[in-house]
C-alpha cells in the first residue's frame, strides 16, 4: 500500500472515531436532561459541584482558585477576572458558559473581541469536540460537566438545591461583624480612596503648575473609562497655558468657538459644535488650524451623549467660564462655598448646559478631581480652613449615580449601608483591591 493511501486510511479512521464519539454523546444527551444556561451559571457561581467534575477535553483536571465576578446584563463573558490552574499553570481571565459548546460560534462570540480575555469555556455538553477559538485566533480549553453528570444524573438537582459551598464574605458581613462595624469599614475605605487621590495630586504639585494639573484632571474625568487615557494625552499635548493663550486672543463672544476649535482640532474631530451642540462631528484632521494627534478614539458602544467630541465641547465652555479668575481660583472658591452643606453649588459650577456636562458627570468631577485637588492644594499651603472644607464636603456629599460594578456588593451589604459618596467610594476601593483581584481573604469584610 502506498504512503498516500495509508495516510488517507488513517485520516478516514480518525474521522470515523470522532463521528462515533459524537453519536454516542448525542445518545447520552437524550438520557440526561441538560440544565438551562441560567442553571449552569448558578452551578458555576456557587461552585456547587465537586472538583473532579472539571475535566478538560484532553482529560486534564482543572482547579478553580477564584471563579470570577458574575457579570449581569450587557455583552461579554459571564464571569470576569477568574483564576484557574490547569496543567501546572495559573491563568487569570474570563469564563464563558453555554449548554452546548457550539453556542459560542452560533452566538457570534468567535468574532467578538469582548471575549478576547476568555481563558475557559464551561459547557454541559461539548458537541464540538475541540478547543474554543476566540476572535484573536487563540484557543481555550473546554470543560464539559455533562459526561460526569451522566453518571450521576440524580445528583444534579441536589447540587442546585444545596447551599453554595462558597460565597463572598460580604454576604455575611452584617451578620458576622454587625452593621456599625461594616459602616466604619466602608467609611474608612472611602477616606483612604480620597486620600490616595489627594496624594497623587500632591505629588504632581511638587513639579507642576496647579492650574495645569486641575485642567488635566478635568479632561481625564470627561474621558470616562473608554477614553480616559486619550483625554490625558490630549491635555498634555494641548496644555492649559497654550489653550488659555489661544482663547484670550479672541473677543469674549468668540472664545467658546476658539476653545472648541482648538480642542476638537487637536483631538482629530471636525468642529466646532457651537452652532449645534446636539450634533456629533465626523472625523477630520487639522480642520481648525491645529495639528491633529490622530488619537485612536474608542467610539463603539458609546451613547451619543457621551461622544468624546461632545465632552470636549463641554470642556471648552467650562474652561471659558473660569478664564477670568482662573481655573484654580474659581473652582477652589466654589469648593469653599459649597462646604456649608451645599454640594449642589459645586455641581452647578461644573455643569454645562445642553447635556454637554450633565449633573452626574459634574458630581464625578467634583468628587474625583476638584475636592481631592483642593485638599492637596490646601495642605501644601497649610490652608487648614480650605483643607477642612474639602474633606467635610467630600464626607457629606450625596451618593453618586449607581455604578454597575458595585451592583453585587450593594446587594450583599444592603442599600441602607451604602448611602453617601464616602461609603460608595469605599466600596469602589474594596472592589478594585479585593473583588476584582479574587482576594476575598484580604477583604476587611472577611
Amino acid at each position: 500500500m502506498s504512503t498516500t493511501l495509508l495516510g488517507r486510511r488513517v485520516l478516514n479512521d480518525e474521522r470515523a472515531d470522532r463521528s462515533n464519539e459524537r453519536a454516542q454523546s448525542r445518545d447520552v444527551r437524550t438520557l440526561v436532561p441538560a440544565p438551562s444556561e441560567a442553571q449552569l451559571v448558578r452551578l458555576w457561581e456557587g461552585q456547587r459541584f465537586p472538583a473532579q467534575a472539571l475535566v478538560s477535553g484532553d482529560t486534564s483536571l482543572l482547579r478553580v482558585v477564584f471563579r470570577g465576578r458574575p457579570c449581569s446584563g450587557g455583552a461579554g463573558p459571564d464571569f470576569r477576572d477568574a483564576i484557574i490552574e490547569l496543567r501546572g499553570r495559573r491563568l487569570r481571565g474570563d469564563v464563558e458558559l453555554h449548554v452546548l459548546a457550539s453556542a459560542f460560534r452560533r452566538h457570534g462570540h468567535h468574532h467578538d473581541h469582548a471575549y478576547d480575555n476568555v481563558i475557559l469555556h464551561v459547557v454541559f455538553w461539548d458537541d464540538d469536540g475541540e478547543k474554543t477559538c476566540l476572535a484573536t485566533g487563540r484557543r481555550v480549553p473546554v470543560v464539559a460537566l455533562g459526561p460526569w453528570v451522566a453518571r450521576r444524573a440524580e445528583e444534579l438537582q441536589a447540587w442546585l438545591c444545596r447551599p453554595p459551598l462558597w460565597q463572598e464574605p460580604c454576604w455575611s458581613a452584617n451578620r458576622r461583624l454587625g452593621t456599625e462595624a461594616v459602616t466604619v469599614i466602608l467609611d474608612g475605605e472611602g477616606d483612604r480612596r480620597f486620600r490616595e487621590k489627594a496624594d497623587t495630586f500632591a505629588a504632581a504639585l511638587i513639579e507642576e503648575d496647579g492650574e495645569e494639573i486641575l485642567y488635566r484632571g478635568i479632561l481625564e474625568a470627561l474621558g470616562y473609562s473608554q477614553n480616559r487615557e486619550l483625554f490625558r494625552l490630549l491635555a498634555r499635548a494641548l496644555p492649559w497655558r497654550q489653550l488659555r493663550s489661544c482663547i484670550r486672543g479672541h473677543p469674549p463672544q468668540e472664545r467658546v468657538l476658539a476653545a472648541e476649535s482648538a480642542l476638537l482640532g487637536k483631538a482629530g474631530f471636525a468642529g466646532p459644535l457651537a452652532g449645534d451642540p446636539g450634533a456629533l462631528p465626523s472625523w477630520a484632521a487639522d480642520r481648525n488650524g491645529v495639528e491633529s494627534l490622530g488619537l485612536p478614539w474608542r467610539l463603539a458602544g458609546i451613547r451619543p451623549g457621551n461622544h468624546p467630541a461632545r465632552r470636549l465641547a463641554g470642556a471648552a465652555r467650562l474652561l471659558v467660564r473660569y478664564l477670568g479668575k482662573g481655573l484654580l481660583t474659581g473652582l477652589l472658591e466654589k469648593a469653599a462655598e459649597a462646604s456649608e452643606e451645599r454640594p449642589q453649588v459645586l455641581t452647578t459650577a461644573l455643569r454645562v448646559d445642553a447635556g454637554l456636562i450633565g449633573p452626574r458627570r459634574a458630581d464625578e468631577m467634583a468628587v474625583n478631581v476638584v475636592l481631592p485637588f483642593a485638599l492637596a492644594w490646601a495642605e501644601a499651603r497649610q490652608d487648614k480652613p480650605l483643607a477642612q472644607a474639602a474633606l467635610t464636603l467630600y464626607q457629606r456629599y450625596p451618593k453618586l449615580s449607581p455604578y454597575g460594578i458595585l451592583r453585587r456588593l450593594t446587594a450583599a451589604l444592603g442599600q441602607e449601608l451604602t448611602a453617601g459618596v464616602r461609603r460608595q467610594q469605599g466600596m469602589l476601593r474594596l472592589f478594585h483591591r479585593c473583588c476584582r483581584q479574587g482576594e476575598c481573604n484580604r477583604c476587611p469584610l472577611a
